[in-house]
């Protein structure tokens, strides 16, 4: 089965414009890609840990690396969506003449998770895990790169440009244009599913916990 491709004005909705979220949900794709996962993945899914893993590495969170080091993936994304869910659903804000569309790119509906992580290759799995260990990049834009270059002593390792972005980037189009890379760099993802069958049994989910959400929004 196909789903759409994500557009632009979807990300603006689905994180509210916000740069914070979308900042963070393009770090986590550009340095721990997704594209062996989503075809087993809500789009929900992938961006919640996408912004989640990349915040969680960047602040070394000590119960993130434990369940890295646990060598279980479902226990990495249901660690990440402990924050992951909460920070996407304060800011989501989806449009009645997106919601369509952004049901489709959800055909999970968070059912099944941990079956669905289950049948991603083992290479893949291996490879994810492997890049949640490193240290994150540190970004800049174009105007600052010299100037954060000279801070650092000259070193400029993992020291990387928003080459999307304007050069000298203009109130109101900083958010625009995070949406419109993310959204291209999920449309390069396969768009293709397959569908998972509801079972009699008890189905996982990704959860979206209900406890100490301010305190843990308040890391971010």
């Amino acid at each position: 089965m196909e789903r759409p491709k994500p557009n632009k004005q979807l990300m603006i909705e689905l994180t509210g414009g916000n740069q914070g979220l979308l900042s963070s949900i393009y770090n986590g794709l550009y340095e721990t890609p997704l594209n062996e996962f989503y075809p087993h993945l809500d789009l929900n899914e992938a961006i919640a840990f996408a912004a989640s893993s990349w915040k969680n590495r960047e602040q070394n969170t000590p119960a993130f690396q434990e369940a890295i080091n646990s060598n279980n993936i479902y226990n990495i994304f249901k660690e990440a969506y402990k924050i992951g869910f909460p920070w996407l659903n304060k800011h989501k804000n989806i449009s009645e003449g997106l919601t369509k569309k952004h049901n489709k790119l959800n055909p999970f509906n968070k059912q099944n998770l941990e079956e669905r992580l289950n049948q991603i290759p083992q290479t893949a799995v291996e490879k994810l895990k492997k890049e949640l260990q490193e240290g994150v990049n540190e970004y800049v834009f174009e105007c600052n790169y010299q100037k954060r270059k000279r801070a650092r002593g000259g070193d400029n390792y993992k020291l990387n440009i928003l080459s999307f972005q304007n050069v000298y980037p203009k109130k109101g189009k900083i958010v625009p244009a995070y949406a419109s890379q993310i959204a291209k760099m999920l449309s390069r993802y396969d768009s293709s599913y397959n569908s998972f069958e509801e079972k009699t049994t008890t189905t996982t989910t990704s959860q979206e916990p209900k406890t100490e959400i301010g305190e843990q929004l308040t890391l971010f």
